[in-house]
């Protein structure tokens, strides 16, 4: 796939001394680098560069490049700029451009906006690979040296010297040998994100705005709100003498019976208390909502719920004003008393010792004895209360958990079909957007216009080809409308909208459900958010179809149906399906593929563990023969990551070795202990320890050179027996 720009993949390093930039041209590896440091200066030629790209209309690509190269070259375009204005020689030192750089990360601390550059104000236009892969986001963030790992480069290698160190001319050496590994790392994972990037090409001349460092959701979300505009203008964004202000319902407090569809009815005693507990809630927050809720105010929940146990320790026997207090904040918690080991002396009403005299024989009190005052086991009390992790009912041994991201449940173990009793999953085509546009439910602020959107681009994506740039766009854009609608900085904020759509989308679900177990018998084995799977006995059938449409009849929605032959399932999130007709689903721990189609944001560490798992389960062969006689030494690898504050050592024949922070490795016959090292805690001079894959040896192997198939296979035997046994019916 070809893009339509040339593009020159840049980095670059930063010392109080040294600046350097390292480029590479898109279709070669040959690297030029331009360097400022107190030996060299090359800014009239780094300058001629940049020129140039400006001159030929071509794009810089980077790695976090907006948020901080780009940054920095800016500063040293814009001096150049007011030297030439005012008919001075440009003077830019390694120790200006440095400090520079300080004033940026200090302005990041407290907004992280801070060190961008306006869009209007960028001089060369930049693709920033950080940004369009969406390791912004927390929970994705994934750096250039993770990327290294999963990319299984050559090498790994970690930033050489600290940052703010003064470097010598042999250091500012090593310094530009670490900038070309890097560009050259940039340019392999630019060429990984090709497709990506001429999706992002085609959609911005589709739809008419620049979505090339957007990251899928933004795209989706911007879209969408788009044609808001387009058919509404002005419903997502009022302009005001102080700028455009996002328009938005703010709700102090959301009472969810006014949100729950009129046609939702239950049989089931379980299931009706789940109803008549969402009718209940007045919620001032979203968040926590369905969770770590008190028997108390579960009602009739309680009766169906798993519960735990939670219990606080009174100080001392707890007096009747204190046992009143805890009863007033938990009215249906208890009192335990626990005796322990230790004893302590008894006394009586009166404040006195208890005595105890010896007994002869025959059992009479010895009063020629002297008496030893009475010692009994001491004592703990703790208050206890019930409380349900999670809003959930358990029917017939499967236990429902309802949350905001939907509904869950999974039967652990080995799931296959027979002759007699087959296997079936069923999920609802595009289920959130259906159930809005079905019961026209939208953000207060944008009423029908929403709906009447979010129908229009349902059917401009079914009416598109699949694979295309325009069906995958407005999949984005019908898939992101839901997570924005509790965004509090998008136009799309209606917590009530939120509130609404996962709440009766999984009492939709049951609705289907209970019919499927009382007129079907059907025995639940796992439900996700939009979907369900469940064993049925072959004579019921075609009562299973009767029942789905009757569902689809009264909800509008409509179901997608597929025979599975087997699921192993750990749990919710972490199984293995395979469909009669052969497809096979790999979700969580059991998921692998082409190292370059996993995900960049996961950790492929050990790939071999769910391959092996994968080719015993389903094709009947052997783990441990699978793993001895894997030939890809890569999926082996394992990797860590530390912080900065702390440091990793490889621990041999009592030597530490350091290693780079980022280090990747393997379970080694002829290894040493690997160590993290933290710092101490307050109040402590002594550092902490902890082992990393503590019970076995490994060796370094940040150079693929020092790897050596001296393997220690039990360490993957062992981890591929847990995934298989987790999923076992013993």
């Amino acid at each position: 796939m070809k893009l339509k720009y040339d593009s020159w993949i840049y980095d670059i390093e930063c010392y109080p001394n040294i600046f350097t930039l390292a480029a590479t041209w898109h279709k070669n590896n040959k690297v030029r680098v331009y360097e400022i440091s107190d030996r060299k200066n090359e800014v009239e030629q780094l300058l001629e560069f940049l020129r140039n790209i400006k001159r030929h209309g071509h794009m810089m690509v980077g790695f976090n490049n907006i948020g901080f190269d780009y940054p920095l070259l800016h500063f040293i375009l814009e001096k150049s700029r007011k030297a030439i204005a005012e008919g001075k020689e440009l003077r830019i030192t390694a120790k200006q451009i440095y400090t520079h750089m300080q004033s940026m990360m200090d302005k990041s601390k407290d907004d992280r906006f801070g060190s961008k550059i306006k869009e209007s104000e960028v001089i060369l236009p930049q693709i920033d690979l950080y940004l369009v892969h969406h390791f912004d986001n927390k929970a994705r963030a994934t750096s250039l040296k993770m990327l290294e790992f999963n990319m299984r480069s050559a090498n790994i290698e970690d930033l050489p010297f600290p940052v703010g160190k003064e470097l010598n001319d042999k250091e500012k050496d090593i310094l530009i040998v670490y900038n070309k590994h890097d560009v050259l790392e940039t340019q392999k994972f630019f060429n990984y994100s090709i497709d990506a990037l001429k999706l992002r090409e085609d959609l911005t001349e589709l739809f008419g705005f620049d979505c090339t460092n957007f990251n899928d959701t933004k795209i989706g979300k911007q879209l969408f709100i788009n044609s808001l505009e387009k058919e509404n203008p002005g419903c997502c964004y009022t302009v005001t003498p102080h700028g455009r202000r996002i328009n938005q319902t703010k709700r102090d407090k959301i009472v969810l019976k006014n949100c729950l569809f009129d046609y939702i009815k239950f049989e089931r005693p379980e299931f009706k208390a789940v109803h008549d507990w969402f009718k209940r809630q007045v919620i001032t927050e979203t968040k926590g909502v369905f969770s770590d809720i008190e028997e108390h105010n579960l009602g009739d929940v309680a009766k169906y719920a798993k519960m735990v146990v939670k219990r606080k320790k009174f100080k001392h026997k707890p007096s009747d004003e204190e046992v009143e207090q805890f009863k007033k904040e938990h009215p249906l918690g208890w009192i335990d008393v626990e005796e322990l080991k230790a004893t302590e002396y008894l006394f009586d009403s009166e404040g006195n010792h208890v005595m105890e005299y010896p007994t002869d024989e025959f059992g009479n009190v010895d009063t020629t004895k002297k008496p030893k005052k009475k010692r009994v086991p001491k004592k703990s009390y703790w208050g206890c209360w019930n409380v349900a992790e999670t809003l959930n009912v358990v029917i017939d041994g499967f236990q429902f958990d309802y949350g905001l991201g939907g509904i869950h449940g999974a039967k652990q173990g080995t799931h296959r079909s027979t002759e007699t009793r087959k296997l079936l999953t069923y999920d609802v085509a595009s289920y959130y957007p259906n159930l809005a546009i079905s019961n026209r439910v939208a953000p207060e602020h944008l009423g029908d216009t929403f709906c009447d959107v979010y129908a229009k681009l349902y059917q401009m994506r079914k009416e598109q080809p699949k694979g295309s740039p325009a069906n995958a766009a407005l999949k984005l854009a019908l898939n992101g409308v839901y997570g924005d609608s509790n965004n509090e900085f998008s136009p799309l904020y209606d917590p009530a909208y939120t509130m609404s759509i996962t709440v009766n989308g999984q009492l939709t679900l049951c609705m289907l459900i209970e019919q499927l177990i009382e007129r079907c018998n059907a025995e639940i084995v796992m439900a996700n958010t939009d979907g369900f799977e469940f064993f049925v006995d072959v004579q019921y059938l075609p009562e299973v179809e009767c029942c789905v449409k009757e569902w689809e009849s009264i909800t509008g929605l409509q179901m997608e149906r597929d025979n599975y032959k087997v699921m192993f399932v750990r749990d919710v999130n972490n199984y293995i399906s395979v469909t009669e007709s052969g497809k096979v689903k790999l979700k969580g721990a059991y998921e692998f593929a082409e190292y370059d189609k996993l995900g960049w944001a996961k950790d492929h560490s050990a790939m071999v563990i769910p391959m092996a798992v994968k080719a015993h389960l389903v094709d009947g062969i052997d783990y441990e023969e699978f793993i001895r006689f894997h030939e890809n030494k890569f999926d082996f690898m394992l990797r860590t990551k530390v912080p900065t504050s702390s440091r990793l050592v490889l621990v041999v024949d009592n030597e530490e070795v350091p290693v780079q922070n980022i280090c990747r490795y393997y379970p080694s016959l002829n290894g040493g202990k690997l160590v993290k090292i933290m710092p101490p805690l307050e109040g402590s001079d002594e550092e902490r320890r902890i082992g990393i894959d503590a019970d076995w040896n490994v060796k370094v192997c940040n150079n693929i050179n020092d790897f050596d198939w001296d393997i220690d296979y039990n360490y993957y035997f062992q981890e591929a027996k847990k995934l298989i046994d987790a999923v076992s019916n013993s």
